[in-house]
């Protein structure tokens, strides 16, 4: 946090003038749009769909307070600054004497950022200039900036000790001053500005919720997302479907060959399977040509049925454009974490270690 307000303090610094009232607005039409949705979900509820309150918000209730004010311009919000706005967002606005709660705990510092676009973007352009112009912040699109430098700047140290290894995005924890970092499958976090760093998870205690586990869970929905149904072999529950189950398996496994033996259970219990290709072993892996076969094949479910019982003979040659998908499943199950197969993914991105008994594993899908 003392990195980011120094570097602030340094661009504003620079700037040394307040720019002219053409100036684009700080935030991008993605960040609105995204800032659209969260606001119907967290604020339009007191604060009106389109953020213009009610109609009598300047008249106190029965208690003396008032309602919650119009977000749109029309009131005092453009008196704000940035950082008064994402505080008060993030914890509330009990410490300026209103009642709204803090979404902390529901809302990351990127969503917060993208309600405010939301409602900045009904202010009208003249009331937009007037904020920017009283708070010497009309270049706001600098700010973009301002957080890669600032990730530059807190992951400096990590970067000089491991080398050429990738490091996604640093993102802002519920925590103060600690921040997470995302280095191929493992977490990082980093403390005192990026001079310390830990490995592990970290868990809230009063709560019980394993925070780095989440962020694992969203980082595995993402990227199964990125498959469609065309990409897969994918066998339907029988009937109504209650839950999907997302399997990154191998058909030279072992234990993906006996979970394949159950999946006739699993769907009779509802359970539609969508099946990944992850060769153990990459391009040399004694599964991979055999994947490819079946991605190449006209049924490809009964291609997988047929490797996994080791009846090769009426695979096709892998030699189709649809065998691509088994080197991008590879690197998919190993962007997420995946270490052997089968491994396996629920709906909300918990993973399932390893080969369980169709007896144990459909109670802990379904629940």
């Amino acid at each position: 946090m003392k990195t980011i307000k120094l570097l602030i303090a340094a661009f504003m610094l620079f700037t040394g003038q307040v720019i002219a009232a053409e100036q684009e607005r700080w935030y991008s039409e993605d960040q609105v749009t995204q800032g659209e949705q969260l606001f119907g979900q967290n604020c339009a509820s007191c604060h009106g769909q389109n953020a213009e309150s009610t109609p009598n918000w300047k008249q106190t209730d029965a208690d003396g307070n008032y309602p919650p004010p119009p977000l749109n311009g029309t009131a005092h919000t453009w008196h704000h600054d940035l950082k008064l706005l994402r505080r008060t967002i993030r914890e509330g606005g009990a410490k300026i004497g209103g009642q709204m709660p803090g979404f902390e705990g529901s809302l990351s510092a990127a969503e917060i950022d993208s309600v405010i676009a939301f409602f900045q973007s009904k202010w009208p352009d003249e009331i937009y200039q007037r904020w920017s112009g009283r708070f010497a912040s009309s270049d706001l699109p600098s700010l973009n900036d301002i957080v890669v430098a600032s990730n530059r700047a807190i992951t400096k140290l990590l970067r000089q000790r491991i080398g050429n290894a990738k490091i996604d995005d640093v993102t802002e924890t519920s925590v103060e001053d600690v921040w997470q970092v995302q280095m191929g499958n493992r977490y990082v976090y980093l403390l005192d500005g990026g001079k310390y760093a830990l490995m592990g998870d970290l868990v809230n205690l009063e709560d019980g919720r394993n925070l780095t586990e989440q962020s694992r869970r969203v980082a595995a929905v993402e990227t199964i997302s990125e498959f469609d149904d065309a990409d897969l072999v994918i066998f339907d529950a029988t009937g109504e479907s209650r839950a999907v189950l997302n399997v990154f398996t191998d058909t030279s496994c072992p234990y993906c060959q006996k979970l394949h033996s159950e999946i006739d259970k699993l769907r009779e219990a509802g359970i539609t399977v969508r099946y990944f290709p992850y060769a153990r072993g990459g391009s040399r892996g004694p599964g991979y040509q055999h994947l490819r076969s079946v991605w190449c094949a006209e049924d490809r479910n009964q291609a997988m049925t047929d490797a996994k019982n080791q009846l090769y003979d009426d695979l096709p040659p892998g030699d189709c454009t649809a065998a691509a998908l088994v080197d991008r499943g590879y690197l998919a199950g190993n962007k997420i974490g995946i270490s052997g197969t089968p491994a396996l993914f629920k709906s909300n991105g918990e993973k399932i270690e390893g080969y369980r008994p169709y007896q144990e594993l459909i109670p802990q899908i379904l629940q």
